[in-house]
């Protein structure tokens, strides 16, 4: 909405600035809601993530006996579509839910296990080991953005993953009308 949409049209925003009474609170709060670990399916399986644990490096996963299912960064492609990139060139570069050749921060996904309880899913996805090559981390912001650093995402040429430039009219004119 407009600043002029909104001096024409002041009820449809009756709401600001008002507090919205909440209605599903109270069974949580006395420990009776359902939340989705709550439920089970039949032939339902658990899953676990192996993250990375270094900031910036190559992956290579092994596959874990006893499990139903793993999928590594090797194999994520296989499996599952990429997920919608809705920056201004997804043209440029694909995201999986796992790191796929490399882990660009500490934390990343690099395997999910797919097992018959969370308790085996989790401890098969700790016996997956994972060989790293380091690369150089980016630590900080600024130095992220000279030049010489190492870059994250090399389809985007830069660490710069976008410039964007945002005008919003007279605000000082709105404001004072």
């Amino acid at each position: 909405m407009t600043i002029p949409e909104v001096r024409q049209h002041p009820e449809r925003l009756e709401w600001v600035g008002k507090s919205i009474p909440r209605v599903e609170d109270p069974k949580f709060l006395r420990g009776r809601g359902n939340y989705i670990d709550d439920y089970e399916v039949p032939n339902m399986l658990e899953v676990a993530v192996a993250r990375s644990t270094m900031a910036h490096a190559k992956t290579a996963a092994e596959a874990v006996p006893g499990v139903v299912a793993i999928v590594t960064s090797e194999n994520v492609t296989d499996h599952v579509n990429p997920m919608p990139d809705f920056g201004p060139s997804p043209d440029k570069h694909t995201w999986y839910c796992l790191a796929v050749d490399k882990v660009r921060y500490m934390g990343e996904g690099v395997a999910v296990v797919a097992a018959t309880s969370r308790a085996v899913a989790e401890d098969a996805a700790e016996l997956i080991e994972v060989e790293y090559e380091p690369l150089e981390p980016l630590t900080d912001m600024l130095a992220a953005l000279t030049d010489d650093a190492p870059l994250i995402h090399e389809a985007l040429e830069s660490n710069v993953p976008f410039h964007r430039n945002f005008t919003f009219g007279d605000v000082d004119g709105d404001f004072a009308a």
